[in-house]
């Protein structure tokens, strides 16, 4: 209070620089006490006012939410300066010139809890200044599994350590046991190289429990950070958990397959035993456009159908109808009653399903005719649907984009007035050669990759080498002496032999009469909704249910 009076009165006579100010000014902090950086965010504004004083409400926000701050640093500022004519007349009289000087500051959090960080950021965009803008780095820190690669006799040999040895000052004390500590070393590490028998531990469960250790018997100040005194079991919640869904909305087509159902194949093949995989059908997501009910429960037949002929094993991944899991719509709610009808009316996904354009605003007319509730609140639902299962990876590969085959600008589409634009999983070899054979080229007879210029041929190399695992160059090499014709034919084979056990699967599971596939669903929708009744449980509690 002694400060800010005297600064008034200073002010009163005359402005003070801002550096001075922020002596009597500068918010409270909090100490780091590791340094280890979480996230950086960075403000933008063309005015220093804006931009001083929203990183000084960021810096008081991080304060009280316990998170140690710090900054704000000034970064190099950005100029632009160009030239504009002021009439047809081009000469040094009618040009006008002009500069933009971008500002910018670097508030840096470090120690901070992940979740907390999140909070904070979300308080930052909730509260967001005009003429400011943000960008966030976080920064995520995992285990790097190290011991994982170990023998289990090393498990073995700590226990054994451990068990014999009490730490309680390891500086005082590291020459007297140092002796004991070789004797207890020699019997285990003579095993290197020679027992054959030494193999890594696969199962997690035992993992996590060698990897809790008891260092001392009595209170020391020596610690370990990577050893703990618990003796627990580590709770699930910190396994690995992929979470994706598909629309029912027909046979899926081969945009699909390359964009999403062969990822999900290869992340289930790749996937570690401790990770958890759950693949939905959204049909909840269907409704937010009118549908007929025995067309969409006819195509939640056909998508379930599809994921397991793709390749998708019920035994290792969770496969369910999302409708089934009670708890989506649930949450979907619950995070209704907080989310913001700003946020949501700039989204893109319900002007694009209107067809609006993308500058359109709730203030128009055809906009509030033509939207509902559903649709506006889809990306609520999407967020629930990965909330809801906790802990989701949020790395992924970038989806490959197949384009259409008579329109290759436009992304392959089921909603396309030709059919002869996509080909289907379920498409047999005569209808693929057929499909490919009328398929958008140019006049040119050359084999080139332009995606610019010959955006037809462009893709017709890009869908082979989905298939081939070349670049789209090196398969230029390959037919550059051959015709438009062959480079069909050999795709249409590619693509025929690659979808022939997919088709044939698909087809045997459809026909069948003992109800295999409602087994897998029923089966797969008791795993995920126990698994998002344990998120349900808690948020539950956080709000007073």
């Amino acid at each position: 209070m002694i400060r800010r009076e005297r600064l008034e009165s200073i002010n009163d006579k005359a402005r003070l620089p801002r550096s001075v100010q922020a002596v009597y000014l500068r918010p409270l902090r909090r100490k780091a006490e590791f340094g280890l950086p979480v996230c950086d965010l960075q403000l933008r504004s063309y005015s220093v006012r804006n931009v001083e004083f929203f990183a000084d409400f960021a810096v008081r926000a991080a304060y009280y939410l316990n998170l140690p701050v710090s900054g704000p640093v000034p970064l190099p500022r950005i100029v632009e300066r160009w030239t504009v004519p002021r009439s047809n007349f081009v000469h040094k009289k009618s040009q006008e010139n002009f500069e933009r000087i971008t500002l910018r500051r670097l508030v840096q959090i470090k120690d901070g809890n992940p979740q907390v960080v999140q909070t904070w950021l979300a308080f930052l965009r909730k509260h967001a200044f005009y003429g400011v803008g943000m960008k966030a780095n976080v920064w995520e820190h995992e285990s790097l599994g190290i011991l994982q690669s170990l023998p289990c006799f090393v498990f073995d040999f700590v226990r054994h350590v451990t068990n014999h040895i009490v730490v309680t000052d390891v500086a005082a004390n590291m020459d007297s046991t140092l002796p004991e500590v070789e004797k207890s070393l020699q019997p285990y590490l003579s095993q290197f190289g020679h027992r054959q028998d030494a193999t890594s531990c696969d199962s997690i469960s035992d993992i996590l429990d060698n990897e809790r250790f008891v260092v001392s018997r009595k209170p020391s100040s020596f610690s370990f950070r990577r050893w703990s005194s618990c003796q627990t079991p580590r709770s699930p919640c910190f396994a690995k958990t992929i979470f994706s869904g598909i629309q029912p909305t027909g046979v899926p087509h081969l945009g699909n397959y390359l964009g999403a159902l062969r990822e999900w194949v290869k992340l289930q093949d790749d996937a570690s035993d401790g990770t958890r995989l759950y693949f939905s059908i959204v049909d909840l997501h269907a409704l937010t456009v009118p549908q007929e009910s025995a067309q969409l429960r006819q195509w939640r037949k056909e998508a379930l159908a599809t994921l397991v002929a793709a390749g998708l094993d019920p035994d290792r991944s969770t496969i369910f109808y999302q409708s089934s899991v009670s708890a989506h719509a649930e949450l979907f709610w619950i995070l209704c009653t907080v989310a913001s009808m700003g946020y949501l009316s700039r989204m893109t996904q319900w002007k694009s399903k209107l067809q609006l354009p993308e500058d359109t605003t709730l203030d128009t007319s055809e906009a509030r005719s033509k939207l509902r509730l559903g649709l506006f609140s889809y990306p609520v639902l999407q967020a629930a649907d990965i909330l809801v299962h906790r802990f989701v990876i949020t790395t992924f590969t970038p989806a490959k984009r197949v384009m259409s085959l008579k329109e290759p600008t436009l992304k392959m589409s089921k909603s396309h007035v030709d059919e002869r634009s996509r080909i289907l999983l379920t498409d047999s070899p005569g209808q693929i050669h057929k499909k490919l054979k009328a398929a958008l080229t140019d006049s040119e007879t050359t084999i080139t990759y332009d995606p610019l210029r010959r955006p037809g041929v462009s893709n017709l190399l890009e869908l082979l080498s989905h298939f081939e695992g070349r670049s789209c160059e090196e398969l230029v090499l390959e037919f550059q002496s051959a015709s438009l014709r062959a480079l069909k034919e050999n795709l249409a084979h590619k693509i025929s032999n690659h979808l022939q056990p997919v088709r044939e699967k698909y087809f045997s599971l459809m026909e069948d009469k003992t109800g295999y596939l409602e087994d897998i669903s029923e089966k797969g929708a008791r795993a995920a909704r126990a698994n998002a009744e344990l998120t349900m449980t808690r948020v539950r509690e956080a709000m007073g249910l």
